[in-house]
């Protein structure tokens, strides 16, 4: 049994890369020479790339989206016989670990200040307490407001260190990193949870959006405005549907 790495191979003439738009195959498949595997995508058209060999999937490199190189590998299978992947390099000897120095000898300021600093710490001033406004509503920005909603933080238990209390982008980060946040709570049950997701764009949209943005940088735009008086048309108008009557197209 051996390892039988397939590259991408060259697809068509001044194409250096592709980008994988499907997979018919997964890690495990047995396949056989001539059946589809994979789309790839150029800027010219999407090729179905087929098995030249009957084995195992065992890797795939890549996923929906990536761009592989012509050349670069794509499956790893499993077949009879000698493979053609190249023997792995053995691993590296670890490097010696330098011998600790010994720490260097402290004067009596030193010593002295050594053993007085957790006393100086205990002696320096808490945090001021959140101050709430009379209405009982927690002073801060919107934007504040909106991190810690989705971080599902309570407002009133973060330390304000603006003006009056307010609670700042540096209070909240402050509040988070000291281990502060707390889990969003769940969404009831058939409630549809608002929000936005992200989805990849690839294949086709991916390169209409790439010409798209293109067009937008390279090519110049501009708008063009151009005012007439019509008010004498607009009143020859109004006269011959006075006298004539109003003319219906047949």
């Amino acid at each position: 049994m051996g390892t039988y790495v397939f590259k991408l191979p060259d697809i068509g003439e001044g194409v250096v890369e592709g980008e994988i738009t499907a997979w018919h195959v997964a890690v495990g498949d047995t396949v056989s020479e001539d059946q589809p595997m994979v789309d790839i995508m150029t800027d010219k058209a999407t090729v179905g790339i087929a098995a030249t060999n009957d084995g195992v999937v065992t890797k795939l490199h890549g996923q929906i989206g990536d761009m592989i190189a012509v050349g670069g590998p794509l499956i790893e299978f499993e077949i009879d016989g000698e493979g053609n992947a190249a023997p792995s390099e053995p691993e590296p000897e670890p490097e010696p670990q330098p011998e600790p120095q010994a720490e260097p000898s402290l004067n009596p300021n030193q010593r002295r200040l050594q053993q007085q600093l957790p006393l100086l710490l205990r002696l320096l001033p808490c945090p001021p307490a959140p101050v709430v406004s009379s209405g009982g509503r927690v002073l801060a920005s919107p934007v504040v407001r909106r991190r810690a909603t989705e971080a599902g933080i309570d407002l009133s238990q973060v330390p304000g260190g603006g003006p009056a209390g307010r609670v700042r982008n540096a209070d909240l980060d402050a509040y988070i990193a000291s281990g502060g946040a707390m889990r969003a709570p769940a969404a009831p049950t058939g409630v549809a949870r608002t929000g936005t997701s992200e989805h990849p764009v690839v294949g086709l949209r991916r390169k209409i959006a790439e010409k798209m943005v293109e067009s937008k940088t390279r090519i110049p735009h501009f708008s063009y405005f151009e005012e007439i008086d019509v008010t004498e048309l607009e009143a020859l108008r109004q006269h011959l549907n006075a006298t004539r009557g109003r003319i219906n197209p047949s």
